[in-house]
């Protein structure tokens, strides 16, 4: 006797269209629409709170002051503080302003990636914190192994139960496939 395969649990299509999409702040109307307000409200952001600091730690550690710049424009948006065509328009005098900032501090920084951009291992991450020693990480130090996907990670129970695959299916189509 064979069961019958589990039904997925998954929204209703078009669920988007009748659910109520206010709660995300990026749906409603923007708290910032004059570009003077919104590098007001950055420089505000960047001087009073501890923002200011994680940033100029970020160009000091060699990301490029593009980057953080769209760290900030996209927070924006996903805060609901402009909307992205603003923010847009915000991004050189938001860039402008981290550069002054960086030279106030003395912080050495790049402007934009024109290198291939060396991807930071989560230990030099810690050792930049304070938990150890810093020593750069080269390009070299990375595995060479294939990146593999998120399902990959899973035990194949667990990947079969996420596929909706029972125990009798599954060896049905192992009989099959033989």
């Amino acid at each position: 006797m064979k069961s019958s395969p589990q039904t997925p649990n998954a929204p209703i299509p078009g669920a988007n269209y009748t659910s109520d999409t206010r709660n995300y702040p990026w749906h409603r109307p923007p708290d910032i629409t004059d570009m003077d307000k919104a590098i007001e409200y950055v420089t505000k952001d960047l001087n009073d709170g501890p923002d200011g600091f994680r940033y100029m730690s970020m160009l000091g550690a060699g990301i490029p002051v593009t980057m953080v710049t769209d760290f900030i424009v996209t927070k924006g948006i996903g805060r609901g503080k402009w909307a992205p065509d603003l923010g847009i328009l915000a991004a050189g005098p938001i860039a402008r302003l981290l550069m002054i900032m960086a030279k106030t501090y003395k912080i050495d920084f790049e402007i934009s990636a024109d290198e291939e951009i060396q991807i930071t291992s989560a230990k030099t991450l810690r050792e930049l914190s304070g938990e150890g020693s810093l020593t750069p990480v080269k390009q070299e130090d990375t595995p060479d192994e294939e990146p593999q996907g998120f399902m990959s990670a899973a035990p194949e129970e667990e990947q079969n139960s996420m596929l909706g695959y029972d125990d009798e299916e599954e060896q049905l189509e192992d009989l099959e496939d033989e």
